[in-house]
């Protein structure tokens, strides 16, 4: 998630005072980095055993629609079966009156769903971009945090609205139950056993079930910091989420939950984390590292990227990791955390990579600048095609089941790429 914006108007003053009051116990870690330094870096806070905790959460339900939520599943794993666009045509494009830096996700009739910062949310046509419906949140989004609304197998629609509010809605939009909560909604992980995960930037995980007749608030955990980063869920069940500078792993234990450690991250995390299979967490921060972290909160590897990043991670399923940094560049990386493909489309001219990359079956990967540059580049990181839109891009895109690539501009236009 990104909050640049918010800095730029004062924001970062609010954080160092909320910095100085959080404290957290941890202790100094050796591991090995990526580049085979050895040097410590983190810290790692830890808890007592807390068991397996809730059975079947790790387990992630059959996707719902051909990308049903923010990162396309609770790992950020990308994880679609399309084959995205191979050049920059323009299929459609929506004015949505008011900023699109929520990322699209796409219902179970195929409906994409597209917010703005104006609090309203669009169920648009998906071959022509026509409305088919509204859902009015009565409020506004004053920040470039982008989140997106989750959808269920039922159809269901989790949608992280204004004034602090998650509203489940049907697949033709009346609201059926709305929640409100501590802070600005992050974006739903949709996990095993009917759960649902929702931070929220006060600093509070919770945890919802949710089933077609009935939904229940189970937990609400203090995580002891501010937050811009939507849970994500590893494979053993346990969730992630961040606290200011710390990665902090969450285990449900039913009807409540606990924090398993915290990795001191060293400068504010703004963003969200993608999940190996192996259950490696990767994780960008505003120190000019990029880390993978073990499921014990140990450092599996890790390299200077030389400037922050707001870019969300993503890791396909074969644990290859995608993301971006405010310089521009686009990184892919293997398990092992070596660089396999370092892309900087514009050379030594910067813009920001604020978008988590989508990626498609073929390894082909897709994102957006604050240039208001769109791009596309295949496995072997040869250039597909790159287009200007008509403003910056901050929404995560989404890939639908023909390939099309869908994503917003700050200036309120939703775009239909393929």
């Amino acid at each position: 998630m990104r909050v640049a914006e918010l800095a730029s108007r004062g924001v970062n003053l609010i954080r160092t005072a909320v910095l100085a009051l959080v404290s957290t116990a941890a202790i100094f870690l050796t591991a090995c980095s990526g580049g085979g330094s050895g040097s410590p870096v983190g810290q790692v806070g830890t808890v007592a055993h807390l068991g397996p905790g809730l059975p079947g959460v790790g387990t992630l339900p059959s996707p719902a629609s051909e990308w049903p939520e923010a990162g396309y599943d609770a790992r950020f794993s990308s994880g679609t079966t399309a084959t995205g666009p191979q050049s920059a045509k323009v299929k459609w494009m929506r004015s949505l009156g008011g900023n699109v830096t929520p990322g699209p996700v796409i219902g179970v009739d195929g409906s994409i769903l597209a917010a703005t910062n104006a609090g309203v949310l669009h169920a648009l046509d998906p071959a022509t971009g026509a409305g088919r419906w509204t859902y009015d949140g009565q409020g506004s989004y004053g920040s470039d945090l982008s989140t997106s609304a989750a959808v269920l197998a039922d159809g269901t629609i989790l949608w992280p609205g204004p004034n602090n509010t998650l509203s489940a809605l049907t697949k033709t939009g009346g609201l059926l139950w709305k929640q409100q909560l501590d802070g600005q909604v992050l974006s739903p992980a949709v996990a095993g056993v009917n759960r649902v995960y929702v931070a929220d930037m006060s600093g509070h995980l919770s945890a919802f079930e949710i089933t077609p007749s009935a939904h229940r608030l189970v937990w609400t955990l203090d995580i002891g910091g501010i937050d811009y980063s939507s849970a994500s869920v590893g494979p053993d069940g346990t969730i992630y989420t961040g606290a200011d500078h710390d990665l902090v792993a969450i285990r449900d234990l039913g009807e409540s939950g606990a924090v398993r450690w915290r990795f001191d991250a060293k400068r504010i995390v703004e963003v969200s984390n993608g999940v190996a299979p192996d259950g490696t967490v990767v994780l960008g921060t505003n120190h000019g590292r990029e880390y993978g972290v073990r499921p014990d909160g140990t450092v599996a590897w890790s390299f200077d990227i030389k400037d922050n990043t707001y870019s969300s991670s993503v890791v396909r399923p074969d644990g290859t990791a995608y993301f971006g940094d405010n310089s521009g560049r686009l990184r892919i990386v293997s398990p092992g955390g070596a660089v396999t493909h370092d892309i900087a489309p514009l050379g030594r001219k910067k813009e920001s990579i604020w978008t988590s990359p989508a990626v498609d079956a073929k390894g082909n990967v897709y994102w957006g600048s604050t240039n208001g540059n769109v791009y596309g580049y295949d496995h072997n990181a040869k250039r597909l095609f790159a287009l200007a839109l008509d403003g910056s891009i901050n929404s995560y895109p989404a890939i639908g089941r023909d390939g099309t690539l869908y994503l917003g501009t700050t200036t309120g236009t939703l775009y239909a790429i393929g």
